[in-house]
């Protein structure tokens, strides 16, 4: 299979970093497993690892039931030990607690057991897709945090068998705890340079399985309708784009505003983020999210459309711009209103470049000058992780909680002038917000002062833009069927059909050869 075009593979195994999912093509997600797993098609979580949990009165206490009989791959128990001492070890470590869980303390209570402790309330936080480590391998590692983790010891279906930059060998996990699964004996992930011989390979037979991020999938299935099939899915992820709040103009308000109000989302989806994209038309951002139920009474009937550069010019001229010779506005204390958008060039970001150069005409008719900085990932990596830019871009949701993907966004204090950013790139800082944030984060999802606290929270992001959200790119999945059985569909949707996501350690548990 082959998960993306990633390009060579690096031998990088360490579950709690970001960056080792791509570098390993996403293998690592067949080894490792989460507690709960996502539900990206219904945005929701069900029962992995953990069976259950339950929550004191103010949500700083979570107890977790685990799945008993589940085994580490080298044949050892999985307890409650080894998933509280990985909490431990997100206290210990900042830069593992990737979801920033306010994590105090976790405990084990019995074998199947485990009690972790906050600091904050947590209702709405990330706990469930914390990927347990094994005590016994870990509980040795001096840096966790530079750990390749090159023999890695995981609950999956599959282990590391072979590594080659080139190619991936994993081997089925024969004590894996769902009985009878995996049936299939060994997954190899395959590296690839570019998505065209990514499709090329699938087309020519050499690969079973591949994540199509630019090219629509019919494209590739038609050719051979008996042997190929596809499916594509929004999974409540959108992408944003990110002003920098610490630097002029865009730390203006009205800024924001004129560019999220001359943007046109529908072209965007139809042209630059991929086949059955969807353009967000809310302003509050809660449609790409898959929450349109949730959408405030005040913005029910509120459309971004296509972009109304007229609107945006009178945003501009209210807040004191006027229009140059050049049709391009210039500020009150006379600068141009010029921007730089910076986005990474390689895969599988390539429709940000084409976002970005669609995003050049439409700001173009409202009298802002923008242009494109292509990077590459790792640069733009670090860019947007330092403030080092005036506008960029993130995807974030589907991860089945509106808390984080507010969180992810605004979350307060900003970062410090300097320091790196793992949220809130942009640096927007608003003590409201934080209220905001704080309030939604005590609270159920079923309570009032949720409901308050998200009401209030939309309406920031209709009249100060802190982000401005574009579209929800879908994810697709192109593979024979003539070679296995068992893959996700619109019929029935399991899973995200992509193999860059939690998701996929379900469907390689249920795929199982084809007979002929």
């Amino acid at each position: 299979m082959a998960a993306g075009a990633t390009g060579p593979f690096t031998s990088q195994f360490n579950p709690f970093l970001q960056a080792s999912g791509s570098s390993s093509g996403y293998s690592g997600l067949l080894i490792y497993e989460p507690l709960m797993l996502v539900d990206y098609v219904k945005d929701a979580t069900k029962p992995w690892l953990a069976q259950n949990a339950k929550w004191n009165q103010d949500g700083t206490q979570l107890t977790i039931d685990l799945r008993p009989g589940v085994k580490w791959s080298d044949g050892t128990p999985f307890t409650a030990d080894d998933v509280a001492f990985t909490f431990e070890l997100m206290t210990k470590f900042k830069a593992l607690n990737f979801n920033g869980l306010p994590v105090k303390s976790a405990t084990a209570a019995s074998p199947t057991q485990a009690v972790v402790t906050f600091s904050a309330p947590a209702f709405q936080t990330l706990w469930y897709v914390t990927e347990p480590v094994q005590k016994k391998q870990w509980s040795s590692v001096q840096d966790p945090v530079t750990y390749a983790n090159l023999k890695p010891v995981g609950t999956g279906p599959f282990m590391l068998k072979s590594f080659t930059p080139q190619v991936i060998t994993l081997d089925k996990n024969p004590g894996y705890w769902d009985a009878g699964k995996p049936a299939v004996d060994s997954v190899q992930y395959l590296a690839y340079d570019s998505e065209s011989s990514m499709v090329a390979a699938m087309q020519g037979g050499q690969v079973d399985w591949i994540v199509s991020s630019n090219t629509d999938p019919k494209q590739i299935t038609q050719h051979s309708p008996s042997t190929l099939a596809s499916w594509a899915s929004t999974f409540g992820v959108s992408i944003y784009l990110l002003p920098n709040a610490t630097m002029a103009p865009t730390n203006d308000a009205a800024v924001r505003k004129a560019i999220s109000q001359v943007i046109d989302r529908p072209n965007l989806a139809k042209l630059a983020f991929g086949p059955g994209a969807q353009p967000v038309q809310s302003p509050t951002g809660l449609d790409g999210a898959g929450a349109s139920g949730m959408i405030a009474d005040q913005y029910k009937n509120v459309s971004l459309g296509s972009g109304d550069a007229s609107a945006a010019k009178q945003t501009l001229q209210s807040d004191g711009y006027t229009v140059g010779s050049d049709g391009y506005f210039v500020s009150p204390d006379g600068k141009q209103l010029a921007l730089t958008l910076t986005v990474p060039t390689t895969n599988p970001y390539g429709d940000w470049v084409r976002a970005g150069t669609l995003m050049t005409e439409s700001l173009k008719a409202a009298g802002i000058k923008l242009t494109v900085k292509p990077e590459s990932q790792q640069s733009w990596r670090s860019d947007v992780a330092l403030g080092n830019f005036q506008l960029s871009m993130r995807a974030a949701g589907g991860a089945g909680s509106l808390y984080d993907n507010f969180s992810r966004l605004i979350s307060q204090p900003a970062p410090a002038p300097g320091k790196q950013a793992v949220v809130n790139w942009e640096r927007y800082s608003s003590p409201r917000a934080g209220e905001l944030l704080n309030a939604m984060a005590s609270s159920e999802s079923s309570s009032p002062a949720y409901r308050q606290a998200l009401d209030g929270l939309q309406s920031l992001f209709v009249d100060e833009a802190p982000v401005i959200p574009l579209g929800n790119p879908s994810a697709a999945g192109v593979w024979r069927t003539d070679a296995f059985t068992g893959w996700p569909s619109e019929q029935d949707p399991y899973g995200l059909p992509t193999a860059n996501k939690p998701s996929v350690v379900d469907i390689a548990a249920r795929l199982a050869p084809a007979r002929h």
